[in-house]
C-alpha cells in the first residue's frame, strides 16, 4: 500500500470512494454542501496550507482518502477520512491519520479537529485512540453530529 498526494486524475475515483462510503451509512453525496470541497480539491486543500492524501493498493486503485487544511492560524481540520469497506481493519485508517497529524505538526499546528457522525463508530474509536476528545463545539458540516479535538504539542 502506498500513500501519496492527490493529483487531478484521481478526482473521479476519489468521488466514487466517498459516495460509496456515505451510502454505506445512509448518507447522500452532495457537492453543494458537505462534498463541495471535492469540486476543486487543489484549491480547497493545497492552497489552504493543507494536503489531500490517498492510499493506493498494489494495482494502483485508491482504497483510502484523508485530507487536512488550516482553517485558522495553527488550527487544522481533518476531512474526507474514508477507507473502502473491504480494506478496513488493515491499518489504513491509522496510516492515514498518522500522516495527516504529522503533516499538521510540520505546519506548526496547535490543534486539529474533525467532525463526524456518531454512526461511524469504528472511525470514532480510531480518533479516540489517537487522543482526539469529544468537544462541545457544534459541527458545521451537515450530517455530522460530533466534533473531536486534539491539541498538538510541538517539540
Amino acid at each position: 500500500m502506498k500513500i501519496r498526494a492527490f493529483v487531478k486524475t484521481d478526482k473521479d475515483a476519489v468521488i466514487t470512494l466517498v459516495k460509496n462510503g456515505l451510502k454505506e451509512f445512509g448518507f447522500e453525496y452532495d457537492n453543494t454542501t458537505s462534498e463541495s470541497d471535492l469540486v476543486d480539491i487543489n484549491k480547497e486543500y493545497f492552497t489552504n496550507n493543507g494536503t489531500f492524501l490517498i492510499i493506493e493498493n498494489e494495482v494502483s486503485q485508491i482504497v483510502a482518502t484523508g485530507a487536512i487544511k488550516e482553517v485558522r492560524k495553527n488550527i487544522f481540520k481533518i476531512r474526507k477520512m474514508y477507507v473502502v469497506k473491504t480494506y478496513r481493519k488493515k491499518g489504513l485508517g491509522k496510516k492515514m491519520l498518522t500522516a495527516l497529524i504529522e503533516f499538521a505538526r510540520q505546519k506548526n499546528a496547535t490543534q486539529i479537529f474533525l467532525e463526524t457522525s456518531s454512526a461511524m463508530i469504528s472511525a470514532i474509536n480510531l480518533y479516540r485512540s489517537f487522543g482526539f476528545e469529544l468537544s462541545k463545539n457544534n459541527p458545521v458540516s451537515p450530517r455530522c453530529d460530533c466534533t473531536f479535538i486534539k491539541n498538538i504539542v510541538n517539540d
